[in-house]
């Protein structure tokens, strides 16, 4: 099958395009046909062997997010072959190619009401933004909440789903991106260039997809009682326990949080540092909010399955709108020309 890998780690230059093996499918997995796959800047970093535990076994096929059709289903689950399913895979790797075996529980049916791109686009993104609103933050009705970096991938997901909590929401981006944050629902747009997001506060929450040097200042925006949630290299000690790591473990990776623990603390501000859990269940839901028009996944630019290179360029650029997707099987709006 024809599939998109890395050879090492490094820049592009480790990016390939060609045949690999078929996946095996393992007796709780379903074997899916890729249609398309969302590409998630978290790739950039591991590219770069910037990660941890990351494995060696090259050719390594990157990708989390897939849409696309069943060919083959364990005995006993909800799908059958033919069926349109959305996913998030465990691990990073398997997305980029035209075939890939998944975990039916980690499975939903894609929303009927997109395409395949449109709902490769989604998983990650948005199983990152329900579980940090729904788990960590306990979002409300009502609340204020500011979204750094609000035309991403991550904040035009988060703009919707908050505006669908009840949330009184302000979010940054560049001044070429104010009305497209508007158009999204967003209370107050803010320029992040000539505002000052502390202005708009103080909140009740803050979705940081950003973090680095916005850490500080974002918790200092917070009133007393509210809760900080980072998405950049914060992982915390609870997200670690709960992706499976020994208690001693777990502390010692997040020790690096300390100060910024330290800070929320003595502000009587919450800190969450959260890592993505693939979830069949919660991508039904999702789906069927997409169903009802509550959500619209937003694609700015779509990419062959060779020309993955091409998308990591401006992923590391950090300026992008929407969501970056990868074509794996073309998809027509109508019946194919005849040959």
């Amino acid at each position: 099958m024809k599939a998109a890998f890395l050879t090492g780690f490094g820049g592009n230059e480790v990016v390939k395009y060609g045949d690999l093996p078929e996946p095996v499918r393992g007796n709780d997995a379903a074997l899916v046909e890729v249609h398309a796959a969302g590409v998630n800047p978290v790739e950039v970093v591991i590219r770069q062997g910037l990660f941890a535990a990351l494995p060696t076994n090259y050719p390594i096929i990157m990708g989390f997010d897939i849409s696309g059709i069943v060919l083959e289903a364990p005995g006993g689950s909800e799908f059958k072959p033919g069926d349109e399913v959305y996913g998030r895979l465990p691990s990073v790797y398997g997305a980029y190619a035209e075939r890939i075996a998944i975990p039916a529980r980690l499975l939903a049916r894609k929303p009927k009401t997109v395409s395949h791109q449109e709902a490769a686009s989604l998983p990650t993104v948005a199983l990152t933004t329900w579980q940090s609103f729904y788990e960590r933050a306990h979002l409300k009705t009502g609340e204020s909440l500011l979204i750094q970096a609000g035309a991403g991938g991550i904040g035009t997901f988060a703009i919707q789903l908050a505006k669908h909590i009840g949330a009184k929401v302000t979010a940054t981006a560049s001044a070429a991106n104010q009305d497209f944050l508007r158009s999204l629902g967003v209370d107050t747009a803010v320029d992040y260039v000539a505002q000052r997001f502390e202005d708009s506060g103080p909140f009740d929450v803050v979705y940081d997809g950003v973090c680095g040097d916005l850490i500080v200042p974002s918790i200092k925006s917070i009133r007393p009682g509210g809760r900080y949630v980072g998405l950049r290299r914060v992982s915390d000690e609870r997200a670690w326990l709960e992706f499976g790591e020994p208690a001693d473990v777990a502390a010692k990776i997040a020790q690096h949080n300390l100060p910024f623990r330290t800070l929320a603390t003595e502000r009587g501000v919450e800190f969450h540092g959260p890592l993505t859990r693939s979830d069949g269940g919660q991508l039904a839901e999702i789906a069927a909010l997409v169903d009802a028009g509550t959500i619209k996944p937003i694609v700015t630019q779509v990419f062959n399955l060779s020309d993955l290179p091409s998308a990591y360029d401006i992923l590391a650029r950090g300026r992008t709108r929407g969501k970056l997707v990868i074509a794996v099987k073309q998809q027509y709006s109508r019946a194919p020309p005849a040959v």
